[in-house]
């Protein structure tokens, strides 16, 4: 007699449980968060990206992270409802991991291959300690994997010394993680997640000695390399949505700090009293962390009436640094980009570059490239409409940090790169005079040009994005690698990648949102559907390629898995290359992963 299959009854309750139909935050759910994060909103995380968090780390994000405002209305008891019902159940402790990962033996933290986000002070993002040559590139293969329990996302660019690679993450540790091994050296517990690149401080005989990071509750830290342990922290964060996304940088005792907001997103809210942020940089003193000086990029916000709900309005307001600021050591100068103004009425430091002075913070020029643009999430397509400013666009704000390089023929000039798909050629010695403007790509709202563009000697490596849907976007897309020479403006190369497949998602997309990184021998990008490439720096062929979007087998023993590659490029050290893999934002695909690669040895 032939078994009897599950009864209808019971194929029912199977799926109900799979489904977690009778979990009580799904209602929640449903009511609260669906709008956005079942693909109503942009910027919102997709529910599978949310899925790969613990339930803790959504209750933290719920309570005191990027989703606060919008749960301020729930109860606790709420709040954790909705978590318990996303988040993975499985997810491991990360403190816990760390304890049984750490390495054993003696810890030098070696010396100072990758101090910060740039590579150097002028954000050039070349990398002098590569010995990679064109047959290493092409054999590379992975080496280890590292996974970051209970995220979505690794967008912390990691620093580098000779032994050491030092790294953030969703969970708030930043790690200190053995360059050979991945085994754990030390991890330190910020009090919110670390989206930054730590930036190194280096001895005379160039040995690492401090480590600054921000969080994203904007707390900013120094930390002792050796031992992982606080020198001091302090906050910088003077608006309820503050945070801070853009890297830290370090000169000579201080410490500059970019101010951002989620002020942009809060207001995606109709009855959010939008919007008063004033974005800006904060100058700190890296021996005790006290404040030296604090500049904004927009006045005051006023009030200016209500929305059509009711809600009080304000402006201007916004105008965020969202890249790590670059250093004119020979100048005393400070340069940065800002993004657009939050609400109207738009001013004339939103999508500029803004020189200031390193001593006191006083501006010394502006250079705006396009005016009137005042945007936010209540605006475009998936907005609400009603707290979208009057301007309505086109959000093509500053998101790569200008370069400040000198051309062969002596002559010193910013580079600007834009989410319009436009380059700036500025001339610093001349209250930043705009010297030459080209169009490299059509833009969109995650470029263009988004994170940035790398360069050696007289050739600029730009990464073109060209993300789809921006109404102000002009020509076709041209999503790849171009190279122009700093000169004669003329292209020296450029490789537009295709789409892998025709469906309008982030799987299909092969867009260089991430910036670049050159050595002596190739430019490294990476790409939105996880891909990692390596171009010959001459011809632009590829002599590599690396598909990220895989489960990994990882050295701490976490599940993990790549995704897209965005905000935090590739770092090339030594025999090295090393990447995060996973982005979770404006639907992208998430992941939780960092991958050392290196080349074959036969020997091995």
């Amino acid at each position: 007699m032939a078994e009897a299959g599950p009864s209808i009854d019971a194929m029912i309750q199977a799926e109900r449980k799979k489904l977690r139909v009778d979990h009580p935050g799904r209602q929640l759910y449903i009511e609260h968060c669906a709008d956005c994060h079942a693909g109503g909103a942009n910027e919102a995380p997709t529910r599978e990206a949310i899925a790969m968090q613990g339930s803790e780390a959504i209750v933290r994000s719920l309570a005191f992270g990027v989703m606060q405002s919008q749960a301020a209305h729930l109860s606790p008891i709420e709040r954790r409802d909705i978590a318990e019902y996303l988040g993975d159940p499985t997810a491991e402790s990360a403190i816990d991991n760390v304890q049984a990962n750490l390495c054993e033996g003696s810890f030098d933290p070696g010396m100072t291959v990758w101090e910060r986000w740039g590579a150097d002070a002028r954000n050039h993002r070349y990398a002098p300690h590569s010995d990679l040559d064109r047959e290493e590139i092409a054999s590379l293969e992975l080496k280890w994997a590292f996974g970051f329990p209970g995220a979505a996302r690794a967008r912390s660019q990691p620093a580098a010394t000779t032994t050491t690679l030092f790294t953030g993450s969703q969970s708030g540790l930043v790690y200190a993680l053995d360059r050979q091994t991945g085994c754990i050296r030390w991890a330190f517990a910020a009090q919110a997640e670390v989206r930054t690149s730590p930036s190194l401080q280096s001895g005379p005989d160039g040995r690492a000695e401090r480590l600054y990071f921000a969080d994203f509750d904007a707390n900013v830290y120094a930390l002792d390399v050796a031992t992982g342990e606080a020198i001091w922290t302090v906050s910088v964060k003077d608006h309820p949505a503050g945070t801070s996304t853009g890297s830290p940088v370090l000169h000579e005792g201080r410490l500059f700090v970019p101010m951002s907001s989620l002020e942009v997103v809060d207001a995606y809210t109709p009855e959010y009293e939008c919007c008063t942020f004033r974005g800006g940089v904060t100058a700190l003193d890296v021996e005790t962390g006290d404040t030296l000086w604090r500049m904004y990029t927009v006045p005051e916000a006023q009030e200016r009436g209500t929305n059509s709900v009711g809600a009080r309005q304000f402006g201007p307001s916004g105008a965020p640094v969202w890249n790590p600021p670059t250093i004119d050591a020979d100048r005393g100068l400070l340069y940065f980009g800002t993004g657009e103004n939050y609400s109207s009425p738009a001013t004339e430091m939103s999508d500029s570059i803004i020189a200031v002075s390193m001593e006191t913070g006083a501006i010394a020029w502006v250079t705006q490239t396009i005016e009137g643009d005042a945007w936010n999430a209540a605006c475009g397509p998936y907005g609400t409409q009603v707290n979208c400013p009057e301007e309505d666009g086109p959000d093509f704000d500053f998101g790569a940090p200008p370069i400040l390089v000198t051309d062969s023929d002596g002559r010193d000039i910013l580079l600007a790169g834009q989410k319009s798909g436009m380059i700036y050629g500025l001339d610093p010695d001349d209250g930043g005079r705009l010297l030459w403007e080209r169009r490299k790509g059509m833009g969109g709202f995650n470029g263009g040009i988004h994170w940035g563009m790398a360069v050696k000697d007289d050739r600029l490596y730009v990464g073109i994005a060209d993300t789809p849907g921006n109404r102000f976007a002009v020509g076709e897309n041209r999503q790849g690698m171009h190279v122009k020479d700093i000169r004669t403006n003329e292209t020296v190369w450029s490789v537009l990648e295709p789409d892998l497949c025709d469906e309008p998602t982030h799987y299909c997309r092969t867009a260089v949102s991430a910036p670049p990184t050159v050595t002596d021998t190739a430019v490294f990008a990476s790409t939105l559907n996880g891909i990692a490439k390596a171009y010959d720096i001459e011809t632009g062929e590829t002599l590599w390629s690396y598909n990220t979007l895989r489960d990994f087998d990882t050295v701490n023993g976490i599940s993990a898995r790549g995704g897209s590659i965005d905000s935090a490029g590739l770092v090339a050290v030594g025999d090295q290359l090393i990447t995060n893999s996973g982005y979770d934002k404006f639907g992208q695909i998430p992941g939780n992963v960092l991958l050392v690669f290196g080349p074959r040895r036969d020997a091995e």
